[in-house]
């Protein structure tokens, strides 16, 4: 059977910092009174001292490292083997026989590595384990006093207090910031959802409804009817590419924008396909503007009834085709009024993209638009 581990929340990674700091701390000092030991109390086992140390500065280490996968550092099977060896640690000086206590603050970092992964009650539980090794320990101490006992068991009942409310109230105060931004975004995803309700609304009433009303209006002139419902087909169309693409402005509603406006301006049918999407923003309005320039030229001048344009988007770049079954024409000369070369050509290399012209009179005309991902 798999075991769960507990969840990570935002507060753990603050609270794994200040325990490792804090055990940083306490090997410092635990050195130091190690090192007084070993020089002033000739009486203690050096062996028993130095091993303990030795411990205490290996397991410290591993801690450092254990610090980096949060995911175990709370896990009760490590803050178990942590309290072993704070418990033996802490018994280390009555079993070495030394005159001083020399673990230094090393137990307590155990005390709070026990408030901040399980709480005041544990590191309670935890300081009572301390506290009765010291006295077990003192037991055979004929120097310990009763009133220097009391003093340490009273440290690790206000440390195991101290830590344990501290990280229950950074975990409260935690868990309510968490639960106020989660509310935040909730109002204000709700917000933009009746923003885009209303911008809908507002569309379709002021599109929509018009075109319908004028369809009514006049319904025995099919070619007005037809141009009304295509000119609306495609308002719908850039206005769902606009509000669906993650791009703003996007390319696919800019090109569509750019296809319906040179349909209506001249009264040729430009069938338009777009696959994908990308911003429309620095060298994607050349781009589009190009794009323009060409579809203008084969309104223009091809003499064709239908224009067809089609754009993709993919990882390499962008690449607009135009394309006319038109009278066509000879590249090398193209005569006056297409502008072709300052109008597409150097606009669109300005921007890093290229262009290829293929015509051929009498066949049409098919103008290719690339614009590198690199260039934008």
């Amino acid at each position: 059977m798999t075991q769960t581990l507990p969840t990570a929340s935002p507060i753990d990674a603050t609270l794994r910092r200040v325990v490792v700091g804090f055990r940083l701390v306490a090997i410092v000092w635990m050195g130091a009174l190690v090192g007084a030991t070993l020089a002033t109390d000739p009486g203690a086992d050096q062996v028993v001292v130095g091993a303990t140390y030795a411990l205490a500065l290996a397991w410290t280490g591993i801690t450092v490292i254990h610090a980096l996968h949060p995911r175990w550092f709370n896990h009760p099977a490590w803050v178990a083997v942590d309290g072993l060896v704070a418990v033996w640690v802490s018994l280390s000086p009555f079993i070495a026989g030394s005159r001083d206590l020399f673990f230094g603050g090393y137990p307590l970092s155990w005390l709070l590595l026990v408030a901040c992964a399980a709480g005041l009650w544990p590191a309670l539980a935890g300081a009572l384990v301390l506290a009765a090794g010291q006295i077990v320990g003192s037991l055979g101490e004929a120097g310990r006093t009763a009133t220097q006992v009391a003093s340490d068991v009273g440290v690790y009942l206000t440390a195991a207090l101290v830590f344990g409310w501290a990280a229950s109230t950074l975990r409260r105060h935690d868990r309510a910031r968490s639960r106020a931004q989660a509310e935040l975004e909730e109002e204000r995803a709700a917000r933009i959802r009746a923003h885009d309700r209303a911008e809908i609304a507002a569309h379709l009433h002021d599109s929509v409804l018009q075109t319908l009303a004028l369809v009514q209006r006049d319904p025995d002139d099919p070619r007005r009817v037809a141009a009304l419902a295509r000119r609306q087909e495609r308002e719908l169309r850039q206005y769902l590419d606009q509000i669906a693409s993650p791009h703003s402005p996007s390319l696919r509603a800019a090109l569509r924008r750019t296809a319906g406006e040179v349909e209506d301006l001249f009264m040729v049918r430009i069938d338009a396909v777009v696959v994908g999407d990308g911003p429309a923003d620095g060298p994607g309005e050349a781009l589009v503007a190009a794009a323009r320039e060409a579809l203008v030229n084969a309104a223009r001048h091809s003499g064709a009834a239908t224009v067809s344009l089609f754009a993709e988007v993919d990882p390499a770049g962008v690449t607009v085709t135009v394309r006319d079954r038109g009278c066509g024409f000879d590249p090398a000369h193209p005569g006056p009024g297409r502008g072709l070369a300052e109008s597409i050509v150097a606009r669109l290399e300005r921007v890093g993209g290229t262009t290829s012209i293929r015509s051929v009179p009498g066949e049409g005309t098919e103008i290719d638009l690339h614009l590198g991902r690199d260039h934008g």
